[in-house]
């Protein structure tokens, strides 16, 4: 294999790719996008695993179908950043067509990562799901696939488990702090790409020239502070291995009209408190039928500054311990809960499910 000059360059020699970086081999593992030619048709996402499929039975997983609207405020931004990419370790850029887009298989990997958030997301919020998308360097967006697909991963598994989750991380929570702005006036949310380190060696493919450059990364899908919305644990380039482990048991989800939140139980399982993690919402308006000690809760977690009016939502400012799940519940909702009900874990598992609050 040729060396690069002695003043490292990635773009010495350019291999033949087809679409967005994918190898012009025999049926090598990739992605399709398939675009229909109608404007309000369904993008579909699918995984080919060519020569990797244990079978013919195996060889396609199709993992998500996208409302053209939603795809539509995705395309652009997607394609400048794979452009980006691409042409900086010298390979072909292209762009998207109506019919069957080949991407590379990582690339492949971190567009299912921004399509699985935004798949069930207002419109109006996509463009915070593509400046967060945009804040992780590429192997978060790789171990975040990864997660998603051991348990959540095809087009079937919409609003379940892990895909709720990116939901939550990518939509909710705006990291503007992490985000370089370019000043390319069509990238209305993009950030300059940065490199870990210089590429001295050319390859045959974009992901091998990204996986030479693996190293075990921190994953900090966080709020405004860094406190952390998912679960923390050391990225790998080997996604697909069975070894990947995290700790995600304890986080529970609840949304109830514009409030999304996200929290674990605390202590005795037959009579848990409930810690409500920060960067959660709570909605403004209150039902009648709300207990007046859920009232009066409410209005000291607002003169605390625990509680602050962002927009149509309240926001919690830090992580809050309260009482009981039904207590949290009742907050956020602004109505009568049953915390042992609202509370589910990825999984969509209540805490009445897994044994919580019953009596020894």
């Amino acid at each position: 294999m040729a060396k690069a000059p002695s003043k490292t360059s990635n773009t010495a020699v350019k291999h033949v790719t087809l679409g967005f970086g994918v190898p012009a081999t025999s049926d090598p593992h990739h992605f399709k996008v398939i675009i229909p030619k109608s404007n309000s048709g369904q993008v579909q996402i699918n995984e080919y695993l060519g020569l990797q499929a244990q079978s013919d039975e195996f060889a396609v997983i199709e993992r998500v179908l996208l409302d053209r609207s939603r795809w539509t405020a995705i395309r652009s931004e997607v394609q400048r950043t794979f452009n980006v990419r691409l042409k900086s370790y010298g390979l072909s850029t292209s762009t998207w067509q109506a019919g069957e887009n080949v991407v590379d298989r990582l690339l492949g990997k971190e567009l299912c990562v921004l399509a699985w958030a935004i798949e069930g997301m207002d419109v109006e919020n996509i463009p915070v799901a593509v400046r967060n998308w945009l804040a992780l360097v590429p192997e978060e967006r790789w171990w975040l696939f990864g997660m998603t697909a051991r348990s959540t991963g095809s087009a079937d598994d919409r609003d379940v488990g892990w895909r709720i989750a990116l939901r939550h991380a990518l939509g909710d929570i705006v990291q503007a702090e992490q985000v370089e702005f370019s000043q390319n006036k069509d990238a209305n949310y993009s950030r300059e790409v940065t490199r870990s380190q210089d590429i001295k060696e050319t390859s045959e493919t974009y992901s091998d020239k990204q996986l030479n450059n693996g190293s075990g990364l921190l994953l900090h899908v966080s709020s405004e502070n860094g406190n952390p919305l998912l679960p923390l644990a050391h990225a790998s380039t080997k996604l697909d291995q069975d070894d990947l482990a995290i700790g995600e048991e304890n986080l529970f989800l609840f949304e109830a009209k514009h409030a999304k939140a996200i929290g674990l139980p605390v202590g005795n399982k037959s009579s848990p408190e409930f810690l409500v993690k920060k960067g959660s919402t709570a909605n403004i308006a209150m039902a009648k039928s709300l207990r007046p000690a859920i009232r009066d809760l409410r209005q000291q977690m607002l003169e605390q500054g625990i509680l602050l009016q962002q927009g149509e939502v309240y926001s919690f400012s830090q992580d809050y311990l309260f009482k009981s799940p039904s207590a949290a519940a009742c907050v956020i909702a602004g109505n009568p809960r049953s915390g042992m009900d609202a509370w589910k874990d990825l999984q969509g598992h209540s805490l009445k499910d897994l044994g919580y609050g019953k009596k020894a």
